[in-house]
């Protein structure tokens, strides 16, 4: 065991050399400094190419390759993102029949991950739970109405406070959908927004608002966070985020203090070789 992870280790070490070089450098701007960045590549970053979140004692994240009929749940440390545990397909058998092949953002709440699941002829967009000590899925799924999420479920949040949780749809969305975790995911809201938002990769609430993930298009080498007061709907650009280069994808986000005073901690996809998770602290 030794000797293949030492062999591991070398197979690794000139593709992460290769990450860093071929990525121009993020950079910090007035809305969001940048801390520090873990960098992620081979099976790792299969793990984590989509979705992340945090109990404060450990990093969710989920990952989909949909060509390779792949996708992953995994578990890291906060304090230095060692893995701890993963999960390939973990998808119950009733996804898997109906060609559920894409997992997407991630949220956790109450020792579970609520996870955005879709694919197959119609989409089936649902959301799966699963259980945060085996990463196993729990039993439950919650299938979502097709015509509201045409295009597919990318991301949700959960509040933590109030145990609701917050969805939308993938293109052009002008609402989000609030559901009621404890009541079987009863649909007990539908929040009328601003201004359409696009492209939202992951969400999830610090300090009762609202924060999503903009894999932005229009700006070149900056991905937006993007603010929504839940109770009005107002949407507003919350910090700017200069991710260093074009051929970037920014994934989900999350929340939470950590030592080094970072609270917002966001997921990137270099698409050439490997994934960065990157650590803020923020002015909003």
């Amino acid at each position: 065991m030794f000797i293949l992870r030492k062999i591991w280790a070398i197979i690794s070490m000139p593709l992460l050399l290769l990450t860093l070089i071929t990525t121009p450098a993020a950079q910090s701007t007035d809305s969001a400094q940048l801390v520090s960045q873990d960098v992620f590549v081979l099976e790792k970053a299969l793990f984590m190419g989509q979705g992340i979140t945090t109990d404060g004692e450990y990093y969710y994240t989920s990952g989909s390759i949909t060509a390779l009929d792949l996708q992953a749940l995994a578990k890291f440390t906060f304090d230095d993102m060692e893995l701890v545990d993963r999960k390939i397909n973990p998808l119950p058998s009733l996804c898997e029949d109906r060609g559920n092949n894409h997992i997407g953002g991630i949220s956790y709440y109450d020792g579970k991950i609520y996870a955005s699941v879709e694919g197959g002829d119609e989409c089936y967009a649902c959301i799966v739970v699963f259980d945060c000590e085996t990463l196993e899925a729990a039993g439950e799924v919650y299938d979502l109405p097709n015509e509201l999420y045409d295009d597919g479920i990318p991301w949700l949040a959960v509040d933590n406070e109030s145990g609701l949780l917050y969805a939308s749809k993938w293109s052009n969305a002008e609402h989000i959908y609030v559901y009621d975790v404890n009541d079987s995911m009863k649909n007990v809201d539908t929040i009328a927004l601003s201004e359409p938002i696009d492209r939202i990769q992951g969400g999830e609430f610090y300090n009762g608002v609202l924060y999503l993930s903009n894999d932005t298009k229009d700006i070149e080498n900056t991905k937006r966070i993007l603010s929504v007061d839940v109770a009005t709907g107002e949407v507003e650009v919350a910090a700017m985020r200069d991710v260093g280069g074009n051929n970037i994808e920014t994934e989900g986000l999350t929340f939470w203090l950590d030592e080094d005073g970072a609270v917002m901690h966001v997921l990137d996809y270099n698409k050439l070789v490997g994934i960065f998770v990157r650590h803020y602290t923020v002015e909003f």
